[in-house]
């Protein structure tokens, strides 16, 4: 299972459909679509910030790497260390750009996709109470 946290503003909880739109789950860890897609995931999570510190940072380093003269394949090195870690911390840049917009950390929740834990989370909203992870069953 993943986990999941989940993020809206305090006036899109007066409803559970305008909760239900704007709420955002984030998932934690690892973002394949950051690693390979890198830019075009900043720009598709509009977390345009990171996107320009990104594209800052591309450019020094070939702008420096053109400088000292390092080969085109240190340069993909480095280009590769920085892909990597936008992956790793990709969905922590997003809470980020979240809580600059004004969206708070509300609760966590696991799921083994985004579609289970949107459910589980809204099912306990239903209820009134917070949705808690399934426990194991002993064989």
């Amino acid at each position: 299972m993943k986990l999941y946290s989940v993020h809206y503003r305090h006036e899109d909880a007066s409803s559970l459909s305008g909760l239900a739109e704007k709420a955002v789950l984030v998932k934690e860890g690892f973002s394949w679509p950051a690693l390979i897609f890198g830019p075009l995931w900043l720009a598709w999570r509009g977390m345009w910030l990171v996107l320009a510190f990104y594209v800052a940072l591309v450019l020094v380093v070939a702008a420096i790497a053109r400088l000292v003269g390092l080969p085109d394949g240190a340069v993909t090195i480095i280009t590769t260390v920085i892909n990597l870690l936008l992956a790793l911390e990709g969905n922590d840049l997003l809470r980020w750009t979240l809580e600059r917009r004004r969206y708070h950390e509300r609760g966590v929740v696991l799921g083994n996709n985004l579609a289970e834990a949107e459910e589980r989370f809204f099912a306990g909203r239903i209820t009134g109470r917070k949705p808690l992870p399934e426990s194991p069953v002993a064989p």
